[in-house]
């Protein structure tokens, strides 16, 4: 299987962490791709073109062996989660099971926020939209408040809790100084039970491969156009 993905390991991917989690990892051939920005902060747009795998061209996406593709984080950790015989992060049914899916909701919407203010600082101060953050920040705080609530209940690990680790950790230790709401935002200020689950989940081998570990190998998009072209092939000849 190959992951398109962007090999960003300042925060935590819940594809990454499930993909481990279910004993997937080893077999995963893991293909750097950058929508917008390389490592360097450089503008790469286009470079990593996908859009003959996924219509949106967005990570991640998980090609399989036969060629078929999948996109979408929720598509993509609950197809690696299935591959499990037992102990899976989708509890089966009941009201454990919705209560996982809403807070997988909850960490995806917040890392979308999160990710839209990054992007959002990229522009000239006197560009950036005052009411873009006002509309965005009530949201990340209230999905913070409510996860302090939970993460104080001593819960398991499960699907919600890796949605809601990768949003939380892209928010950083410290935000951004560039914020015209909130500059270097402290999400464990006022939090202590998100604080110390936080510091503990981290600290799964799950997280720990990936997490401030610097990608090694090829990141070119000679390199992610191959796989690209691969996986083209194997739908040609199946």
């Amino acid at each position: 299987m190959r992951l398109f993905y962007s090999p960003f390991h300042s925060f935590v991917h819940k594809t990454l962490v499930v993909a481990h989690e279910a004993g997937l990892w080893e077999t995963l051939t893991r293909v750097p791709t950058f929508p917008f920005r390389d490592l360097n902060g450089r503008f790469v747009t286009g470079q990593y073109d996908m859009s003959e795998l996924a219509p949106l061209g967005k990570v991640p996406c998980l090609a399989l062996e036969d060629g078929s593709v999948l996109y979408g984080s929720q598509t993509i950790v609950e197809f690696l989660d299935a591959q499990r015989v037992t102990n899976r992060l989708y509890p089966p049914d009941g009201a454990k099971r919705w209560d996982a899916l809403r807070r997988l909701a909850l960490g995806d919407t917040l890392f979308e926020c999160a990710v839209q203010l990054s992007m959002e600082a990229w522009l000239p101060e006197e560009a950036r939209r005052r009411t873009l953050y006002e509309w965005v920040w009530p949201k990340i705080v209230a999905t913070l408040d409510d996860a302090d609530r939970w993460a104080a209940t001593n819960p398991d690990f499960d699907i919600g809790s890796a949605g809601l680790l990768q949003g939380v950790s892209y928010l950083g230790e410290e935000g951004s100084a560039e914020d015209l709401l909130h500059p270097r935002y402290r999400w464990r200020d006022g939090r202590p039970a998100l604080s110390d689950w936080y510091d503990v989940v981290i600290q799964r081998p799950s997280v720990q491969t990936h997490l401030n570990v610097d990608y090694d190998g090829d990141m070119s998009p000679e390199n992610h156009q191959r796989h690209v072209q691969a996986v083209l092939d194997i739908r040609k000849n199946r």
